[in-house]
Parts: structure tokens; sequence; C-alpha cells
């Protein structure tokens, strides 16, 4: 939760110096080599058949397409807004959890539900442009972005949660970083023909620091996805609370300033995601 709330409030100042793909790939990158210290305390190898190999790849495609969107939304939209909408994919990941893998649903989770879902709508709408009927354009800025989150990684999530409950986890940790760096170095080149250089100027420590907390975030919720059993929606809804972190620091730093309606909106959000380990 830290990890996360704090490296998505660092990556956004990144982002808005050199661009989201670029803060992607190296903040990747960077805390693939911070988790390699993981293997001081454990040195297991897990197997690397056919099956696993494919999943790995599969799995960092969709951790790209999601960093991705989650990065184009820091860069267009506010993060009181933005970060609270994709972190509800932890709602969509109970739901998915629920229907394929049996976890409970109990009548307090629908309320957890119903409260992020409802929160969504009234954050991810701009109460000033509704006077002549609602359009896309009515819409905060960065929110379709935020939603592609909230829909891949809530379906992402469950996957992942039954994938490290293998032994040496943590090197599939590791190569889906690896992987997703692989196919923004084939998006970059061959989509968008641009280099992914970078000066080594004083971004590069903005990029150490985002890339910590990032790797720590990634580690943390892993770790309690590979620990737990049963219970991915509750590591999930812990992980997820983590804007309250950045929407603090967004609000003091950035001095980004909603609506009260989006505050409401926020405000319900976080609440359905506190709700919903204790359900």
């Amino acid at each position: 939760m830290v990890g996360y709330g704090v490296s998505d409030f660092l990556a956004k100042k990144a982002i808005d110096k050199i661009g989201n793909l670029k803060v992607l790939f190296y903040t990747q990158l960077i805390g693939a080599v911070f988790m390699l210290l993981y293997f001081i305390g454990d040195r297991t190898i897990p197997v690397f058949d056919l099956k696993n190999i494919i999943s790995v790849v599969t799995f960092g495609f969709f951790n790209a397409v999601g960093y991705l969107s989650l990065y184009k939304s820091f860069e267009m939209g506010k993060l009181s807004i933005v970060s609270p909408i994709s972190s509800s994919s932890a709602i969509l990941a109970a739901v998915i959890s629920f229907l394929f893998f049996g976890e409970t649903f109990s009548t307090l989770k629908i309320l957890s539900l119903l409260l992020v879902l409802s929160g969504i709508v009234l954050a991810a709408i701009d109460p000033k442009g509704l006077k002549n009927g609602f359009g896309k354009k009515d819409l905060s800025k960065g929110v379709p972005e935020a939603l592609m989150v909230f829909l891949i990684f809530g379906i992402y999530v469950p996957f992942w949660d039954k994938f490290l409950n293998n032994p040496g986890w943590i090197v599939w940790v590791i190569l889906v970083r690896l992987v997703l760096a692989f196919f923004l170095i084939f998006y970059q080149k061959s989509i968008l023909k641009k280099e992914l250089s970078l000066k080594l100027n004083k971004i590069i420590y903005l990029l150490i620091v985002v890339a910590i907390f990032e790797a720590a975030g990634s580690f943390g919720s892993s770790w309690g996805l590979h620990a737990s059993v049963n219970t991915t929606s509750i590591v999930a809804a812990v992980t997820s609370t983590y804007p309250l972190i950045t929407a603090i620091l967004a609000f003091i730093f950035l001095k980004e300033r909603l609506m009260a309606s989006q505050y409401v909106g926020i405000g319900f959000i976080i609440t359905g995601l506190l709700i919903s380990p204790f359900v």
C-alpha cells in the first residue's frame, strides 16, 4: 500500500518531465534489480516448462498494457481521481475470484462493491459539463485510461495469484517485469518509431526512488498473494487502499482540488476498499 501510494505520486512528477513510456521502462528495470536482493534469503528456482513460460509472457503483456494505461491516466488526469478509480480493480478481482476460484461473497462485500461502483461514477464525472446533457467529454481527464486499468488488473490479479502459489515465485515476478520492458521496447521502436534513451541528469535519481517504492509495492502484493489461501480479495483490497496516500500527497504538494461530488465519490471508493478485507 505504502509502496504503490508513494510511487504513483512520484511517477506523476517524473512523467511530467520525460513521458510515461520512459518512466515505466526504467522503473520496471531498476525495480527488478532491487528485487534480486530477495535471493539472499531464498534461492528457489521455479519449473521452466512451456506452460509457465507462456503464462509469464502473457502476464507480462497484460502488465505492460495495464501500466501504460495507468501512467497515461497520470499524465492526462488528476491523481486524486484516477488513482482511486484504477485501484478499484480490487473489487473486480473479488468478483472474478468468486466466479472462478470459489471465494465467498457476503452481503457486506456486495455493499463494498456498490460503494466502489457508485464512487467511480461520482469521481469520474465532471459536474460542470452536465448542464447540456452527458457526453464523453464530461468525463474527467484520464478516467477512460483509469477504467482500462480497473478492467485489466481486476481480471489479471486472481489468475496471477494462482500462478504465484508455486515455489520460486519471485523469479516469475522479476521475469514479468523484464517481459514488460521487452514489450515496451517493441512498442516504442516498431510502432512509435522512437528511442527509449535517457540523458543521465537529475531525473535518474527520481526514477530510482520511484522504482524502489513501486518495487516495494509489487513485491509486497505478490508476496501477499503467494502466501494467501483463498484470500485473494483481501490481499488485493488491502493493497488497493494506496490512493489514501496518493491523494493526500497530491492534495498537499500538487495542490489538486476537486468538486465536492468528486470528493464524495473518492470517499465511497476508499470506504468500499477498506470494508472489503473484513468480509
